[in-house]
């Protein structure tokens, strides 16, 4: 198979298996996304590299992602500095610990809650001691499907430091389509799951 169809192959994969699981998310009733998340971030909280790290990327959940809101309460009561990313037209991220919980605007990209950069403080993806990144899906060798954008590859890329991917059971399926550019996480937390890359 010629490279470009085998690529087109994948990418028809990766668009179903989006699709599908956007799908299942979003039809999550309110009290099932709060109880998985509670779980998740309890275990969050437990990790080693969660407990080491000074700087950490989380996120802002929408659209019934995994709200790991508790962990980031966690982390700023112990001292730590969260940062959260701020989509570019260029395809990047910019980094931006917010001065405090009402320094965020909903983002003219994919409408989601990011940080104002005027009312907070912009980090380097060196910096960074802990990752906690969103999927639509994972598989048990830690690989994860984004939202297809490639931001959190390109980010990967950049940091030096441990990756975790948080989500639902049901997030997790036995064979993820991947390309070069996909990058393994270092582990995913999942309510009654914890895989760890063995890498």
């Amino acid at each position: 198979m010629d490279i470009i169809k085998k690529h087109e192959q994948i990418a028809e994969t990766k668009a179903a298996l989006r699709k599908e699981l956007r799908s299942k998310r979003r039809a999550l009733e309110a009290a099932k996304v709060a109880s998985a998340s509670k779980e998740v971030c309890e275990k969050l909280v437990e990790l080693k590299a969660f407990s080491e790290a000074g700087l950490i990327l989380a996120y802002m959940a929408s659209k019934n992602e995994l709200d790991v809101s508790f962990a980031v309460d966690r982390a700023i009561e112990l001292g730590k500095r969260v940062a959260f990313p701020l989509c570019l037209d260029n395809g990047g991220l910019k980094l931006l610990v917010p001065n405090d919980k009402s320094a965020f605007s909903v983002g003219s990209y994919y409408g989601i809650l990011e940080p104002d950069p005027a009312r907070s403080a912009e980090v380097q993806p060196e910096e960074l001691e802990l990752i906690i990144a969103p999927a639509v899906a994972f598989d048990r060798e830690c690989r994860r499907l984004g939202q297809g954008g490639g931001y959190y590859d390109r980010l990967f890329k950049k940091a030096h430091c441990f990756t975790v991917g948080v989500g639902y059971d049901f997030q997790l399926i036995d064979e993820l389509p991947v390309e070069k550019h996909d990058i393994a996480l270092d582990a995913v937390l999942l309510p009654s799951l914890t895989l760890e890359n063995r890498r």
